[in-house]
Formats: C-alpha cells, structure tokens, sequence
C-alpha cells in the first residue's frame, strides 16, 4: 500500500533561552578642583546602555557602557553632580543559540552604593543586570493525502498565523538642542522610543514613530533647583529584514537601548547645548496567516497503517492592543513635610497578561524613584513601588488566550499634595497581540504495515452503542468507513444519535 502525501510548514516562535547575568561595576570618583567639597550624599543611580549585542555561533556578546552618577549638597545648599563612565563586555553560551534567527539584551539595574572616602572622593558601585533572550523558529510538518485511496481520515480545518520572519537591527539617532540658560549639571537622562506606523516595501519596512528624551539638570544661573527638558526626535527609518514579504502581516516594537547627553556651554556660560544620541533596536516579528488542513487521525480499511503523531500548538490571530493609561498613586513620604520636588524617575519592573473572563488583564509594577525638597530645605530620596492594571475586553471567555505585553513608561511625573503626600502620574503605552491557543496531536506521518485485514464479503455486523457514539470511533475498530454506516443505517449525522441498534457493514 502506497501513501502519498503533501507537506506544508507551520512555524512559529520559541525563546530558548533568557539568561540573566550580573555585571559589577564600580568607580573611584575624584572631583576637579573646580566642584565643591561633598557634605553630604544625596543620591547615586547607574544608566547602563548598550554598545551592541552580536551572536556568533553558540556565543552571544553584549557591549555596553554604565555611566556612574553621584549627586551631593555641598555647604552652600547647591545641587551638584558628578559622574564617571565605565564599560563593560560580557558573554552568553549555549548550544540553543546556535539555531537562533535573533537575539536581544536588555539591562536593569539591581543595585546602586555610593559612600564619601573623602571630602573630593566618592566609591560607587552598582550591578546590572544583563538579560539574553535567543528566539529560534521552530516549525512542524503538516501533513495531507494526495490520494485517498483506503485511507480514511479525520481533519480539522484551522486558521493559525505562522512565524514570518523575526529580526532586530540598530539604528542611531543624534540631535542638539541649545539652551536659554546652560547646564551646569546633568542630573538624569530617560529616553523612549514610539512606532506609530509601518510600511512593508520587499524585504524592507519603512519605520515612522519618535523618540521623546527627558533631560534632569541644574543650570548654571540656580544650583538650588532643577529644570527638565523633553525633546522629540522624528524617527522615519527603512530597515531590512531577512525574510520579510509584504504579505505577512504583524508589528515592529522599538526600544532605547542606549541614551547619552552630552553638554557644552561657553566659556562665559552665555548659552549651553545638549548633544543627543540615542541608539534604538527595531524588532520585527511578521506573520502568514495560513489555512491548515491537518490531520488528528487515520487508518486504512482493509489494511493498517501505523501513525506518527505530536503535539501542536497552533495560534490564531484575536485582537491587538495600542492603549495609552493614566496611573495616579498617592504616596506618603516621610519627613518634615515636602516643599518642592527636585527630580522624578521610574521604570517598568513587571508586565504580564492574564485572562479573567471576557477580559485580558495587563497587570505589573512600576518603580518610582524620588528626589525631594523638605520644608527645611534638606535633599531627600525615597523609592516607592506603584501597582497597576489595564483591562482589555473581548470575546475571551470560552478561548484560551494569550499575549506577551509591551508596557512602556512614556512619562512620570508629580505633584505636592501636601505635608507628606505626592500624587505621582505615570503615562503607560501599552502594546501587544493577542492570541487563541489551540493545542492537537497532529499525525505528522503515515507508514503502511504489510499485514491486512480479512472480512467476509457482504458480512453484517450488529453493534449496540453507546449513547451519542461517534460513527469515526465505530468505523475504525470495524476497519469500515463512516460514509458506509451512515447509509446502512440512514443516518445523518456524526454520532449514532439515539439508535440503540445499527448494522455495519463490510466494505
């Protein structure tokens, strides 16, 4: 017996493998002559970036730069920061990596430390946090007969979206902005980066969106206080993408991976210019929709076949989530009671999504980082954590669901209430695709046995079923057809319905 058989791909993706690694990186600094004595420490903060992450064979390299800060009071009152970069080269193995079609790294910071050695030095220290993540595209070979022939088989219909492509590529961005009254210091840098459109031309995409840039710093005409500078830069890239076709269908997600401000001012601090640069990835993930016959059982009449199964999970396209979300958290703080605030930082701890009912719930943390004023006019920081949730409603509730969010934190700012409470407004953009999940043991192939089935010619059998027994589980182990029973017995069905007695024939 010759099975003849049509193959057709389905892929999608899998992250192999998220590794996190830790990276110490520390830095004697020793003020110029020109910056007051320390009196006391304020606050210190690390602002990792990275330089590139490159994959060859099993190894995965992550270069990057951390640039180390240390803000203090000096006797004056003033505001005064200083810093110093450091940079740093760490690597990834596995044997997963070797089949990967693309990597990406993000950075986190775990722990900054700062301690006076002296009245113009300062140790600081800090750790970050490294995360690897290989995507390699997996695929499953779906099968379907060419020819019938004595092979009975049972199908399902499916629409599933198979993987694409999925690439990342870097591109930079610089900018200068001048300044009314210059910087004397810079006190944090944040960055964020918008994709508000795609084009698919070939194998390239044409990337529109922005990049915002927040810039903290203490000018030169008021060391007391602080000033904040956002900046927009226009992004409008054409990116290619290995295995790209303008039929799939999907999403391009930017990300910062490296912010760096740069000041000038005159030498008679007459006007001051920010030099930006700003290093961005471009992670597209594209889909085919395509309509899949597979096969979940088989056997041949007359013969017998043995079946090579697997599980499979296929997914199909639900809905897309592009939402904005105001968070609003009140924060109590210690202290003599808050005069003014100084500087506000935050970043996304979690993100994670999660079915309840007819609504997939985003949910996560957010970590906010304050510099305050007290009444008596002394620096402080406090670190608070802030919850929050996003509710996306659909027709989810008999489907299994899923979806990994991108949650950014576009902007963070705050508010003196009063005495000892801070209204802190986070600005969320919230992006992502979700998905039905659908899991079957798919036949991937059929081998023909040599040894066949004898039946008498014309021979009847009377059966007694089970109540609402399907016709495909009685035809297989009489080795007939269901099209065959069904007309013995004038059913119309796929389940015996309520006869309590049929007749199988022999085919």
């Amino acid at each position: 017996m010759d099975i003849s058989l049509k193959h057709e791909d389905y892929k999608f993706l899998k992250n192999v493998n998220d590794n996190s690694i830790e990276e110490c990186i520390e830095a004697d600094l020793a003020l110029p002559e020109y910056m007051p004595e320390i009196l006391r420490i304020i606050k210190s903060s690390a602002e990792p970036r990275i330089v590139s992450c490159k994959l060859v064979g099993e190894r995965v390299t992550v270069d990057g730069i951390c640039e180390l800060r240390m803000i203090y009071t000096a006797e004056d009152g003033c505001i005064y920061c200083f810093s110093q970069s450091r940079p740093f080269t760490r690597h990834c193995e596995n044997e997963a990596f070797g089949d990967a079609v693309d990597v990406t790294a993000d950075l986190d910071v775990s722990y900054v430390n700062c301690r006076a050695t002296g009245t113009k030095r300062a140790e600081i220290k800090c750790g970050v946090v490294i995360r690897v993540s290989a995507f390699v595209q997996d695929c499953i070979d779906i099968v379907s007969l060419k020819e019938k022939s004595n092979i009975q088989e049972k199908t399902e219909n499916i629409k599933a979206m198979s993987l694409g492509c999925r690439k990342t590529r870097q591109f930079s961005m610089s900018d200068s902005v001048s300044l009314k009254i210059p910087a004397a210091f810079v006190v944090s840098v944040g960055a964020v980066a918008n994709c508000t459109d795609i084009r698919k031309i070939s194998n390239k995409i044409m990337v529109k969106g922005d990049a915002v840039v927040d810039i903290c710093y203490v000018n030169a005409d008021d060391k007391t206080s602080t000033e904040h500078l956002k900046h927009t830069l226009p992004i409008n890239q054409i990116l290619e993408f290995d295995g790209m076709e303008e039929r799939f269908s999907g999403d391009v997600v930017l990300r910062v991976v490296s912010a760096e401000v740069i000041q000038r001012n005159e030498s008679d601090y007459s006007e001051g210019v920010f030099d930006i640069s700003l290093g961005i990835d471009a992670s597209a993930t594209m889909w085919e929709e395509k309509e899949l016959s597979v096969i979940s059982d088989a056997y041949a009449v007359g013969g017998s076949v043995e079946l090579e199964k697997s599980p499979c999970t296929f997914y199909s396209h639900c809905a897309n989530i592009s939402e904005t979300q105001i968070i609003r958290s009140d924060v109590k703080v210690s202290g003599e009671g808050i005069k003014a605030i100084v500087n506000v930082t935050g970043k996304i701890i979690s993100a994670e999504a999660n079915k309840k009912d007819d609504c997939l719930v985003v949910s996560g943390t957010i970590g906010a980082s304050l510099l305050l004023k007290d009444a008596t006019g002394s620096l402080f920081c406090t670190e608070k954590i802030i919850d929050y949730k996003y509710e996306h409603k659909g027709e989810f509730a008999e489907r299994d669901v899923v979806c990994v969010p991108e949650v950014v934190l576009s902007a963070i700012d705050c508010s003196v209430n009063g005495g000892n409470s801070v209204d802190v407004k986070c600005e969320l953009r919230i992006k992502g695709t979700i998905f039905q999940k659908r899991m079957i043991d798919v036949v991937t192939n059929l081998i023909p046995c040599e040894c066949t089935v004898e039946r008498k010619i014309n021979a009847i059998t009377v059966y007694f079923p089970d109540e609402e027994e399907s016709l495909w589980s009685i035809a297989r182990k009489y080795n007939t057809t269901v099209e065959a029973i069904a007309k013995e017995n004038e059913l119309d069905g796929d389940t015996t319905a309520n006869h309590s007695i049929i007749f199988i024939p022999a085919v």
